[in-house]
């Protein structure tokens, strides 16, 4: 604690931090809605405040409900995904911070990982809000940089607070096994009672507790996982609808076509045409919460 009071004290009285934002603001998007893979130079915060979505990072698949928030680091690729039965709301933050190297050891903000995900964080969402009301008023002239300045020294307390408190809480961390398991191996068949047994767990176990940590149940996440993977495969391949059908995990074409219509509202074929050329872009609707 004595080490981060000295790097805010440097920080204020050196007048040494310098912010660029990017993007500040409160976003819903619809359901089904995909943002495609994409990185940037800027650190990207994201807080769900409704609904359910996956975000990928990399090769991993993230699962965000309500209340999570998650920090994704400059030049980590990563796309979104928002649950097909609901919209999903988010506060969002893209921001670049200079600070000399020196004091760069050990924040939060720097950390060299990919991404770093969190729940149960409203004080960093109020944070976040705080942020995107300032980015947008014009009121406050040459105060306008000591403010944001202030807000996101007190922005880097609360990630740091919180991800120290992650990391020395101890888990079980189980779940988030079975999960990466489930990323790695979605192509195979995945039955909850062998991966119970793999894990040292009841299947009863896996069910409540999965549940509690994405907001879905396991087979509405394995659903997920597959039908996104065929959805890049029908994107960027001419693979036939049966070689992408058992090459996600499906054991016949027809089963793959009737789940792949009730997620999406449209056949695979229908599917591929429909992006045929185009930008994901084009088919979603944002919508910038007017009250902040």
């Amino acid at each position: 604690m004595k080490e981060i009071r000295e790097k805010i004290a440097q920080i204020i009285t050196e007048d040494c931090m310098k912010v660029e934002i990017r993007n500040a603001g409160i976003f819903r998007f619809v359901s089904s809605y995909r943002f495609n893979k994409h990185n940037h130079r800027e650190t990207e915060i994201v807080y769900i405040k409704s609904g359910h979505c996956i975000m990928g990072v990399s090769e991993k698949y993230v699962p965000l409900r309500e209340g999570d928030c998650i920090i994704l680091y400059k030049g980590a690729p990563h796309w979104f995904l928002v649950d097909k039965k609901d919209s999903c709301q988010i506060a969002q933050l893209e921001f670049c911070v200079e600070v000399p190297e020196e004091l760069k050891e050990g924040a939060e903000l720097f950390r060299p990982v990919q991404f770093r995900k969190f729940s149960d964080c409203e004080s960093v969402k109020d944070l976040i809000e705080s942020i995107c009301r300032l980015h947008r008023t014009e009121k406050l002239g040459k105060y306008k940089d000591l403010q944001m300045s202030l807000l996101f020294i007190q922005l880097f307390i609360e990630l740091t607070a919180k991800l120290e408190e992650q990391d020395s809480r101890e888990r079980n961390g189980k779940i988030e096994e079975i999960i990466n398991y489930m990323n790695e191996n979605y192509d195979n068949d995945i039955c909850i009672e062998d991966l119970a047994e793999q894990f040292g767990v009841s299947s009863r176990y896996i069910r409540k507790c999965f549940k509690k940590e994405t907001g879905i149940n396991c087979s509405q996440y394995i659903t997920s996982l597959r039908i996104e993977k065929a959805k890049e495969m029908l994107w960027s391949s001419e693979k036939s609808v049966t070689e992408v059908a058992l090459m996600t995990g499906f054991n016949s074409s027809q089963y793959f076509c009737r789940v792949f219509q009730h997620q999406t509202g449209k056949t695979p074929l229908e599917y591929r045409n429909l992006w045929k050329g185009k930008k994901a872009e084009e088919h979603y609707a944002i919508e910038l919460e007017e009250d902040m």
